[in-house]
């Protein structure tokens, strides 16, 4: 582009000015912003029918957190050339940055109508339609991005990242390797990488990523704190103590490493020194909610159930709705002693639901359907025998099952989707103060259990989600016959050592429900669960699911589990 293009010819003294256009870019180039802006003020009071001088001022504008300038400068520049489409981009650029999402989306198409192939309108109305969480439309820029302009790492990148949160796994890694291709001295580019591998648990590949990053900006912080914690869920705790420890070195300021060294100290049972590590972070993240689980957890282990409860209280001021404060707290109340409160917490007459499956269009009967479901699990490409660091044992587990067209599947999902509708419907706000609110948008995540004979689930929870469930496919004849006790059982309420033993019959915590072929059942995600082993020569067959807040399915990624009271709540 011209460095004054304007409408009409050039004016007396053009090249003057051209020089001028030079020197301010060379202030600008050099931070000397002011400079910079003076000129192009000068430039354009002696030359008004210029328009890329309207346009470099009021990238300067925007850059300078001048909105409202920003806007008039480019508006002004843009109607000079009203054919360009760089230059409406850029007005949406300054419309996205003011939060007018409508009118940013408006010069975005209108670039697009007048050049089709206009790679950059593509790629920022992809971010806006993400921003908007319209995930699959986003998605869709972003391959008209790429389309337009294959060679872009960028454009890759924010596809890929896109892809995983819509639970595309596979596709998502591949895209994300196809920018590292495209740009394999970018750190922007191995750092999403690393981080998506990690949350589907490909911890070798990522830790890998993670460190060729470091490979080229060694003084990362950001990229230390996940290589540790990369390590930290391989159970390599002295390498993730170590890259905590640089982190801090780097960013004496930053919180998460104080606190992730102390989650591995907690692991560790230096519960003194842990929590002096939770208090050095707290000091600089004091707003913190989980770092005050974390403190009360501290608190729980070393036997100090006053300043246990203390620090969950707080956390709780903090963020009411915190799943992993509730879950811990529940357990808290049982060893203070504090029963009735507890008992509003594990409310389990009105918090936990069962809902049978009537009859499936396309399928005869439930049981054909269960049939097909079944058979898709027992063949679905993630099915991985006795996952590392999740609950199943004895048995094999998906990662993402929901979330895709395939038959058995979509019917499935529509059916939980009908189910959790239902279930903030009609939760009591009023008798249990603990229910769950309805999120004003969410999605799901599902995977799929097997377990064979022995087979069962440790107590756990889920802490990214606001409702968890299972739907119950198949289920072995010994345990529906229900002659060998609870076994094959599913059991809410989280043992505790060091308490009454069970509590007795007036202070029902625990309770135990009988799992049944097209059954679901909705519980608070707090809510601790496990199974009970059973023998026999059939499998025990579920699909288990979170409900996740949109904005937290699009932040946090996958649904993840904490494992019995083990390790601190994660950040």
């Amino acid at each position: 582009m011209d460095e004054c293009a304007h409408r009409g010819g050039e004016p007396a003294g053009a090249g003057d000015l051209k020089s001028l256009m030079a020197l301010a870019t060379a202030h600008r180039r050099a931070g000397r912003l002011p400079a910079a802006e003076e000129l192009y003020a000068k430039i354009i009071a002696a030359w008004p029918t210029a328009a890329e001088p309207r346009r470099r001022i009021g990238i300067l504008c925007a850059e300078s957190g001048r909105g409202d300038e920003a806007i008039a400068h480019l508006a002004a520049a843009q109607r000079l050339v009203p054919d360009n489409p760089a230059y409406l981009t850029d007005l949406g650029h300054a419309y996205f940055a003011a939060d007018r999402l409508a009118e940013a989306a408006d010069a975005y198409r209108q670039a697009l109508a007048l050049r089709p192939d206009f790679a950059a309108a593509h790629f920022s109305l992809g971010n806006l339609l993400r921003r908007e969480g319209k995930l699959l439309e986003a998605a869709a820029a972003y391959r008209r991005a790429i389309a337009a302009h294959a060679g872009i790492a960028g454009f890759h990148v924010n596809l890929g990242v896109t892809l995983h949160e819509l639970s595309h796994f596979d596709e998502a890694i591949a895209v994300l390797r196809q920018a590292v291709a495209l740009d394999v001295r970018s750190v922007e580019v191995h750092y999403n990488l690393a981080v998506v591998l990690a949350a589907q648990r490909r911890l070798d590949e990522a830790i890998q990523s993670y460190r060729t990053a470091l490979a080229i900006d060694p003084r990362s912080a950001s990229l230390y704190l996940n290589l540790g914690a990369a390590l930290q869920e391989q159970d390599k705790r002295d390498e993730a103590k170590l890259c905590f420890a640089r982190a801090v070195e780097l960013d004496p300021n930053l919180a998460q490493p104080h606190l992730n060294l102390g989650a591995v100290l907690y692991e560790e049972g230096a519960f003194d020194a842990a929590l002096a590590e939770i208090r050095k972070g707290l000091l600089l993240a004091p707003g913190h909610a989980v770092s005050y689980v974390n403190l009360a957890q501290t608190f729980q282990a070393m036997g100090d159930f006053p300043a246990a409860e203390t620090a969950f209280r707080k956390a709780l001021e903090l963020e009411p709705t915190l799943t992993a404060a509730k879950a811990h707290w529940s357990t808290a109340l049982q060893q203070l002693g504090k029963w009735e409160e507890a008992l509003t917490l594990l409310d389990h007459e009105h918090l936990l639901k069962q809902r049978r499956l009537a009859r499936v269009p396309a399928w005869a009967t439930v049981a054909d359907f269960n049939a097909e479901l079944a058979r898709y699990i027992c063949r679905h490409p993630t099915l991985m025998r006795d996952p590392p660091g999740r609950a199943t044992q004895h048995g094999s587990q998906t990662m993402e099952l929901l979330n895709c067209a395939d038959a058995p599947v979509a019917a499935l999902q529509r059916f939980i989707e009908e189910s959790v509708a239902e279930y903030f419907a009609t939760l009591p706000q009023s008798t249990s103060p603990w229910a769950p609110r309805a999120p004003q948008a969410w999605r799901l995540h599902g995977w799929a259990v097997v377990l064979r004979a022995s087979g069962y689930q440790i107590p756990h929870f889920h802490p990214e989600a606001v409702v968890s469930g299972v739907y119950y496919v198949q289920i072995p004849g010994v345990v529906t016959a229900g002659n060998t006790g609870e076994a094959g059982f599913i059991k809410f309420g989280p043992p505790v050592a060091g308490t009454p033993a069970a509590q007795a019959a007036d202070r029902p915590v625990a309770r135990a429900l009988r799992p049944e072929p097209g059954m679901i059942v909705l519980f608070p995600s707090y809510y601790w669960h496990h199974t009970i082993p059973f023998e026999g020569s059939e499998d025990r067959i579920c699909v288990a699911f979170d409900v996740v807040a949109d904005e937290q399915a699009r932040t946090r990624g996958p649904a993840r589990e904490a494992l019995s009271q083990s390790g601190l709540a994660k950040s």
